[in-house]
Protein backbone atom coordinates (compact mmCIF):
# COMPACT_ATOMS: atom_id res chain seq x y z
CA UNK A 1 0.00 0.00 0.00
CA UNK A 2 1.45 3.51 -0.93
CA UNK A 3 2.84 6.22 1.40
CA UNK A 4 -0.11 8.82 1.98
CA UNK A 5 1.96 10.97 3.69
CA UNK A 6 3.58 12.12 0.66
CA UNK A 7 0.10 13.22 -0.59
CA UNK A 8 -0.76 15.21 2.70
CA UNK A 9 2.88 16.71 2.64
CA UNK A 10 2.67 18.46 -0.75
CA UNK A 11 -1.01 19.35 0.35
CA UNK A 12 0.08 20.58 3.47
CA UNK A 13 3.14 22.77 1.99
CA UNK A 14 0.82 24.29 -0.80
CA UNK A 15 -2.42 25.04 1.83
CA UNK A 16 -1.21 28.40 2.37
CA UNK A 17 -1.49 29.16 -1.16
CA UNK A 18 -5.06 30.96 -2.24
CA UNK A 19 -6.47 30.66 -5.45
CA UNK A 20 -5.23 33.71 -7.41
CA UNK A 21 -1.73 33.50 -5.95
CA UNK A 22 -1.83 29.80 -7.54
CA UNK A 23 -3.85 31.52 -10.87
CA UNK A 24 -0.82 34.20 -10.51
CA UNK A 25 2.08 31.53 -10.87
CA UNK A 26 4.38 31.63 -13.36
CA UNK A 27 5.66 27.76 -14.72
CA UNK A 28 9.58 28.87 -12.93
CA UNK A 29 7.29 30.03 -9.62
CA UNK A 30 5.42 26.45 -9.64
CA UNK A 31 8.45 24.48 -10.61
CA UNK A 32 10.57 25.68 -7.83
CA UNK A 33 7.69 24.96 -5.20
CA UNK A 34 6.67 21.45 -6.16
CA UNK A 35 10.73 21.19 -5.83
CA UNK A 36 11.23 22.76 -2.39
CA UNK A 37 8.46 20.53 -0.99
CA UNK A 38 9.24 17.71 -3.03
CA UNK A 39 13.06 17.56 -2.07
CA UNK A 40 11.83 17.67 1.91
CA UNK A 41 9.51 14.59 1.08
CA UNK A 42 11.80 12.54 -0.37
CA UNK A 43 14.15 13.10 2.68
CA UNK A 44 11.33 12.04 4.91
CA UNK A 45 9.25 9.74 3.66
CA UNK A 46 9.59 6.72 1.22
CA UNK A 47 8.87 6.61 -2.70
CA UNK A 48 6.04 4.70 -3.18
CA UNK A 49 3.77 7.53 -2.97
CA UNK A 50 -0.23 8.02 -2.98
CA UNK A 51 -2.02 11.32 -3.48
CA UNK A 52 -5.61 10.47 -3.32
CA UNK A 53 -7.38 13.39 -4.41
CA UNK A 54 -5.12 15.51 -3.49
CA UNK A 55 -3.56 15.54 -7.05
CA UNK A 56 -7.11 16.34 -8.89
CA UNK A 57 -6.63 18.86 -11.64
CA UNK A 58 -9.33 21.35 -9.53
CA UNK A 59 -7.35 20.90 -6.10
CA UNK A 60 -4.74 22.88 -5.07
CA UNK A 61 -1.53 20.65 -5.93
CA UNK A 62 -3.47 19.33 -9.21
CA UNK A 63 -3.19 22.96 -10.10
CA UNK A 64 -0.05 23.84 -9.18
CA UNK A 65 1.07 20.33 -11.32
CA UNK A 66 -0.76 22.39 -14.15
CA UNK A 67 1.24 25.48 -14.12
CA UNK A 68 4.61 23.09 -13.55
CA UNK A 69 4.11 20.82 -16.25
CA UNK A 70 1.03 21.48 -18.64
CA UNK A 71 0.98 25.13 -18.23
CA UNK A 72 -1.12 25.44 -21.92
CA UNK A 73 -4.04 23.79 -20.36
CA UNK A 74 -4.26 25.66 -16.84
CA UNK A 75 -7.48 27.57 -17.95
CA UNK A 76 -8.81 24.40 -19.14
CA UNK A 77 -8.13 22.37 -17.10
CA UNK A 78 -8.25 24.02 -13.73
CA UNK A 79 -11.79 23.27 -12.99
CA UNK A 80 -12.08 19.85 -13.69
CA UNK A 81 -12.93 17.37 -11.09
CA UNK A 82 -11.07 14.49 -12.18
CA UNK A 83 -9.11 13.62 -15.18
CA UNK A 84 -11.18 12.78 -17.71
CA UNK A 85 -11.02 10.38 -21.11
CA UNK A 86 -10.08 13.41 -23.53
CA UNK A 87 -7.58 14.95 -20.78
CA UNK A 88 -5.83 11.81 -19.85
CA UNK A 89 -2.62 11.59 -22.52
CA UNK A 90 -1.88 15.19 -21.63
CA UNK A 91 -2.23 14.84 -17.86
CA UNK A 92 -0.24 11.39 -17.70
CA UNK A 93 2.35 12.11 -20.21
CA UNK A 94 2.93 15.88 -19.95
CA UNK A 95 2.36 16.29 -16.36
CA UNK A 96 2.08 12.95 -13.92
CA UNK A 97 4.77 11.05 -15.20
CA UNK A 98 7.67 14.12 -15.44
CA UNK A 99 6.55 15.04 -11.86
CA UNK A 100 6.63 11.41 -10.43
CA UNK A 101 9.67 11.01 -12.35
CA UNK A 102 10.98 14.56 -11.08
CA UNK A 103 11.14 12.91 -7.46
CA UNK A 104 11.72 9.07 -8.25
CA UNK A 105 8.13 8.23 -6.86
CA UNK A 106 6.59 4.86 -8.04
Amino acid sequence: MGNHLVGSMFNAGLSILSENEIDELTQEKALEIIDKIGNEVIETTSLDAEFDDYAKPNQKLGRVLLKAFLPEKYIEYKDKEYVSDEMDDDWYYKLWKPFIDRFGFW
